[in-house]
């Protein structure tokens, strides 16, 4: 189980796996993602299995991006990973995503 922002990005690779659990974009909530590039400023994640989605198709075909910040713009808590704005308190109304990474069997 993820518990830090370090151990995030060690675990977000190409290929990783993740449900929407909470999104600032309601449509996007229960999107399955793939992460396709993952470096030291953000990852990049398309929606699974749909390579004509408009996500999927974002910034050349690596998908959407979200930019790491800063640890204290994160939280984890039960599996859950969540992203807020930089500065601003944890709450729902400035929540950017909040994600589980997927088994790699499931």
């Amino acid at each position: 189980m993820v518990r830090n922002l370090n151990q995030l990005k060690r675990e977000l690779r190409c290929g990783t796996r993740f449900e929407i659990i909470g999104h600032c974009r309601t449509e996007y909530i229960g999107q399955l993602r793939r992460v396709t590039l993952a470096n030291t400023a953000c990852f990049y994640s398309v929606v699974d299995g749909q390579p004509e989605h408009l996500v999927s198709r974002a910034n050349g075909g690596k998908g959407f991006a979200l930019w790491w910040g800063k640890a204290s713009c994160w939280e984890f808590h039960d599996g859950l990973c969540s992203a807020y704005g930089e500065g601003q308190e944890h709450t729902e109304q400035n929540l950017l995503m909040s994600f589980r990474i997927m088994e790699e069997d499931s």
